[in-house]
């Protein structure tokens, strides 16, 4: 997820060759929280459906929905540890 937020140079390790400021930079954002993941997964399922182009409702498949389904999931989880343990692994 880390090239969404920052560049593809980035994601691998290796030395950014941006061209202009990343996304995480302009928005100040120094940790991933479950926004963030959610916002991901939501990338993820647009980039592997038939869409073209964006809209909020895609047949019976709502990402408002979906994105707010997760970050409950996250932030409302009745296991605070696996919580705790899920956002370490992503700050990383």
């Amino acid at each position: 997820m880390r090239h969404i937020f920052t560049s593809p140079s980035s994601a691998y390790g290796g030395e950014t060759r941006a061209t202009r400021t990343c996304n995480a930079a302009l928005h100040n954002m120094t940790t991933v929280e479950a926004a963030h993941i959610a916002y991901g997964c939501l990338q993820v399922h647009f980039g592997i459906s038939a869409k073209n182009a964006w809209s909020e409702v895609d047949g019976d498949f709502n990402y408002r929905d979906f994105y707010n389904n997760i970050v409950d999931l996250i932030e409302d989880s009745p296991d605070p540890e696996w919580k705790d343990e899920l956002l370490k692994a992503w700050n990383m």
